[in-house]
């Protein structure tokens, strides 16, 4: 009896490790869409998620500056695909001003991924090789969450960039 029960108990447990196995792996990634994003946007904080000392630490981000220079900056994503960030005048680190970009999203592996240009002084699109990516943790309620990944002192830090819509 105990026996059959044994068998019974392996041939279930062996048939719900094969089940598990062949399901399909769920994404964890986000998804959201390109009218999640259209509109304009201040960039109200940017947080670091790997860094010990993020206070003694200065990052370059967006190849304009550090984190002081970009908060408070206005992003503008129209259905159209051609916007702009503007930093604020009093920003520090970085050359204030409007930089136009053409921005679009894309799916990576489950996850959507704000990508963007910046096309300066009437540049064209297909004319601009470097631009940058984003993934888009959340976009919703008027807030967006996006996150990029750099590398500093051979460790990983992720970059969040906390948005409000105006």
């Amino acid at each position: 009896m105990l026996q059959k029960t044994f068998k019974q108990a392996t041939v279930l447990l062996t048939g719900i490790i094969f089940l598990a196995a062949c399901s399909s792996s769920k994404n964890t990634g986000t998804t959201a869409s390109r009218d999640d994003i259209k509109g304009t946007w201040q960039l109200d904080k940017i947080t670091y998620d790997g860094l010990s000392s993020a206070g003694n630490v200065k990052l370059t981000l967006l190849d304009e500056g550090d984190e002081k220079c970009l908060e408070g900056s206005t992003w503008v994503f129209p259905n159209n695909g051609y916007g702009s960030y503007t930093i604020a005048p009093g920003a520090t680190g970085c050359a204030p001003g409007q930089r136009s970009i053409i921005w679009s999203t894309r799916n990576d592996g489950g996850q959507t991924v704000l990508q963007y240009k910046i096309l300066p002084g009437g540049v064209q699109a297909k004319d601009v090789s470097d631009g940058y990516r984003l993934k888009i943790i959340s976009a919703s309620g008027g807030m967006m969450q996006l996150q990029s990944e750099t590398s500093f002192d051979g460790k990983s830090v992720l970059i969040n960039y906390a948005f409000s819509k105006k």
